[in-house]
C-alpha cells in the first residue's frame, strides 16, 4: 500500500487557504528610504522595497498601490490607487533540496518567509501626490500594496528650499555621473582595466555611495566590488574575472537624500587568453590497479573559451603508459565530450593487467592540444603514478544490466533516471566465488546539478555474497535514496564493484537521482503488477495451476525489460531465473504466465527502462503460494 506524506498544520492551512494576519493580508512590506522629495516638479528618484510573504502564504501578485494622506488645506484625508507593473512573490514555502519556492504538497516542503526586493520609481508611485500637492514641506503619507499587511510611512516634500536671506533657492538635483576608460590601446583589452567614475553630484548634496556597475557578455551583474563614497574614484577592473566578451559599464550615483542619478551605459571588449587546466581525475596517484580500469581526464575552462584539436582521427585525448624505465609500453586515445559548460571529459579504457605486464609502477600521462579563442594552440599534459597487482585469479567478470544506455555515450552523453521505484540489475561471475558486492554513487562538483552539494565520501552500499559461477543481483536502490545517508536529487556516477577477496572489477555508469513523480512513471505502463491465478480443486492436484503476472497497459515508447522469476527465494533479491530483452517496440504488452508442477511459492518481477526519457522503474509481482490439494 502506498504510503501518503503527512500533512503539517501550516500545510493543511497553506492548502486551503493562505495563512493571514489580523490586518487581513499575508504580504508584509518594508521600505529602505522613508523621504521623497520633488526636484523642479519632477520625481527623478526611486524607492526600494522589500516584500516578505509569511510562512504558509500562498502565492501573491503585487499590482496596485494607495497612496493616503491628509490635505494640509483642508484637514481631509485623501488618496490616489495606481497602477503598478505587476510583479508577482513567490509561496510561503521552501523546499528541503533547493532555495526556490514550491508548493505545499512537494517533497520536504517546509513553511517559511519569502522575500523579494523591488525598486518602484517615485513617479510611478507618487505623481498624482505631487499633483495634489505641488508644494508641501513634509508632508505625512503611507503606501499600502494590494493583499499587504501593513502600510508603508513616507513624508513628502515638493516646496523649494528658501535661503537664509529669504531668497528662493532650487530643490536639489539629482546626480549625473559620467564614466571615463583610461587604458588606452586598441580593444579587446586584457589584464586591469582603468575606469573613472566622476559623480556629477548637486552643490547641496550629500554622497552617499557611487557604484561602477559591471555586467559580462553572459548577463551576470556585479555591482558590490566597485564602489566608493567619494564624489569620484578611479577603478582598476580586473578582466580575468569576467566572461571574454563585451562589459557593459554603468556608474550609479546616491544621495543621502535619496536621489539616484545614472550614467549612459558604456560597452568595452575584453579578451584573456589562458589555456584550460587538465588533470587525470582517476584512477588516483599511488592507486593499485588490480584489473581493467578507466581513465578518467577532465579539462576546466579558464577565462577564455577552447577546443580541443584531433590527434587520431576524432580522438582528442592520448594516454602513454611508461614503466619504471620510463619506455612507453602501451599507448591509447579517447575523445573528450562536454559534460558541463566549460567542462570536457573523456573516458579512456585501459587494461595493464595481462601476461605482457608485471605487477610494478607505471606512470600514465594524458596529453591535448587545446586551440584558444585568438587562434594559438596550447599543450596540455597530466600524469599520475600506480601501481599494478597481477594474480593468478583473475577478477570477476561483472556487468551492469540495468539500467542501460539509452544512447550512445560516446556520442550524446545522456543519464538514467533513478527514481524512488527504481531497481537496478547486476550480472557478475568468478571462479572462485564473489565475495562481495558493492554500489557506490560517486558526486563530482563538475557535474553536479545546481544546488546539489556533493559530500566528500561517496553513498555506499555494501552486500555480501560469497557464491561462485555466474549470479545476478538486484539492487532496490530507490528504496535507499531517502535512508541514512540520504542521496540528494542530481547527477552522480553509479560505480558497482565486485570483489572476491583478491581482486576487484569495477564499472561505472552516469546516473541521476530524481524524486519527481512524472520521472517514475513508465509511459503507457501502471504503476504494479496484477498477479492472476488458476485454481483447481481437483483432489491431490496442485492448486492454483498457473498464475499470470502483467503489468497493465502497453508500452508508448520502446522499452528494454528484465523479467526476474523468483522460486522459493523470497528472501532474496537474487532471482532464480531472469531474461533480457534489450529493446521492446512501443505497445508491448510485459506479462509472463507460468504453470505449476510443485509446491513453493513463486514470483515474477521486472525493471522496465523507457529508451526514449532513461526513466527506469522496479515492478514488483505478487507471491504466489501453490500447495497440493489433499487427495
Amino acid at each position: 500500500m502506498k504510503k501518503l506524506p503527512l500533512l503539517t498544520l501550516s500545510l493543511i492551512l497553506a492548502a486551503c487557504g493562505s495563512q493571514t494576519s489580523p490586518e487581513g493580508g499575508s504580504v508584509a512590506v518594508s521600505a529602505k528610504s522613508s523621504t521623497v522629495t520633488a526636484a523642479s516638479g519632477n520625481l527623478p528618484g526611486s524607492t526600494s522595497f522589500t516584500f516578505t510573504n509569511k510562512a504558509g502564504g500562498r502565492e501573491v501578485t503585487v499590482s496596485t498601490a494607495t497612496i493616503t494622506w491628509t490635505d494640509p488645506t483642508s484637514n481631509t484625508a485623501k488618496s490616489e490607487t495606481v497602477n503598478l507593473s505587476p510583479f508577482t512573490l513567490p509561496s510561503g514555502f521552501t523546499c528541503a533540496n533547493t532555495t526556490s519556492s514550491c508548493n505545499y504538497n512537494d517533497p520536504g516542503t517546509t513553511p517559511a518567509d519569502r522575500s523579494v526586493e523591488r525598486t518602484i520609481s517615485d513617479a510611478d508611485l507618487f505623481s498624482k501626490v505631487l499633483a495634489a500637492n505641488p508644494a508641501v514641506t513634509s508632508l505625512p503619507l503611507s503606501v499600502r500594496f494590494n493583499d499587504s499587511q501593513n502600510a508603508v510611512p513616507f513624508t513628502f516634500t515638493s516646496k523649494t528650499t528658501t535661503g537664509g536671506d529669504g531668497s528662493g533657492t532650487p530643490a536639489e538635483t539629482a546626480p549625473a555621473p559620467l564614466i571615463t576608460i583610461n587604458s588606452t590601446g586598441t580593444p579587446p583589452f586584457s589584464g586591469s582595466l582603468s575606469v573613472s567614475v566622476s559623480g556629477n553630484f548637486d552643490v547641496t548634496s550629500k554622497v552617499k555611495s557611487l557604484v561602477l556597475e559591471v555586467r559580462d557578455s553572459k548577463g551576470n551583474i556585479d555591482n558590490t566590488t566597485y564602489t566608493s563614497a567619494n564624489a569620484n574614484a578611479t577603478f582598476s577592473i580586473d578582466t580575468t574575472k569576467y566572461a571574454d566578451g563585451n562589459l557593459t559599464l554603468r556608474a550609479i550615483a546616491l544621495t543621502e537624500s535619496n536621489l539616484r542619478g545614472e550614467s549612459s551605459l558604456q560597452t568595452v571588449n575584453i579578451l584573456n587568453v589562458a589555456a584550460p587546466t587538465m588533470s587525470i581525475v582517476s584512477p588516483d596517484a599511488g592507486a593499485t590497479i588490480t584489473g581493467p580500469t578507466t581513465v578518467r581526464v577532465q579539462f576546466r575552462q579558464s577565462v577564455s573559451t577552447f577546443k580541443l584539436q584531433p590527434i587520431s582521427g576524432t580522438d582528442d585525448v592520448k594516454l602513454e603508459v611508461r614503466d619504471f624505465r620510463g619506455q612507453v609500453v602501451k599507448t591509447v586515445y579517447g575523445q573528450a565530450l562536454q559534460v558541463s559548460s566549460g567542462i570536457y571529459e573523456a573516458f579512456i579504457p585501459l587494461d595493464i593487467i595481462g601476461p605482457e605486464f608485471s605487477s610494478n609502477t607505471y606512470n600514465i600521462t594524458a596529453t591535448a592540444q587545446a586551440i584558444l579563442a585568438d587562434g594559438s594552440t596550447r599543450s596540455l599534459s597530466s600524469s599520475n603514478n600506480v601501481t599494478t597487482q597481477v594474480s593468478d585469479n583473475k577478477p570477476p567478470a561483472l556487468s551492469i544490466l540495468m539500467p542501460g544506455y539509452i544512447a550512445d555515450p560516446y556520442a550524446t552523453p545522456t543519464r538514467a533516471i533513478i527514481t524512488r521505484t527504481s531497481a537496478i540489475a547486476i550480472q557478475t561471475s568468478d571462479d572462485n566465488g564473489v565475495s562481495s558486492l558493492r554500489v557506490d554513487l560517486v558526486c563530482d562538483p563538475a557535474t553536479a546539478v545546481s544546488g546539489q552539494v556533493c559530500p566528500s565520501a561517496p553513498y555506499s552500499y555494501n552486500v555480501p555474497v560469497n557464491l561462485a559461477g555466474i549470479m545476478f543481483r538486484v539492487f532496490e536502490l530507490g528504496a535507499l535514496m531517502d535512508a541514512q545517508p540520504y542521496v540528494q536529487n542530481g547527477n552522480y556516477t553509479m560505480r558497482v564493484t565486485s570483489y572476491d577477496g583478491t581482486n576487484a572489477n569495477i564499472q561505472e555508469m552516469p546516473i541521476r537521482i530524481s524524486r519527481t513523480a512524472s520521472e517514475s512513471m513508465i509511459a503507457g505502463l501502471g504503476s504494479g503488477v496484477v498477479t492472476t491465478v488458476v485454481p483447481d480443486s481437483t483432489p491431490g492436484a496442485v492448486n492454483p495451476t498457473s498464475a499470470t503476472w502483467t503489468i497493465p497497459g502497453s508500452t508508448t515508447n520502446e522499452v528494454r525489460v528484465i523479467t526476474l522469476a523468483y522460486d522459493n527465494s523470497m528472501a532474496t533479491l537474487t532471482p532464480t531465473r531472469q531474461r533480457i530483452d534489450p529493446v521492446l517496440p512501443a505497445g508491448t504488452v510485459l506479462s509472463v504466465t507460468q504453470a505449476f508442477k510443485d509446491e513453493g511459492s513463486y514470483r515474477i518481477d521486472y525493471i522496465v527502462q523507457d529508451l526514449k526519457t532513461g526513466f527506469t522503474r522496479y515492478y514488483q509481482g505478487g507471491e504466489v503460494v501453490v500447495k497440493k490439494n489433499p487427495s
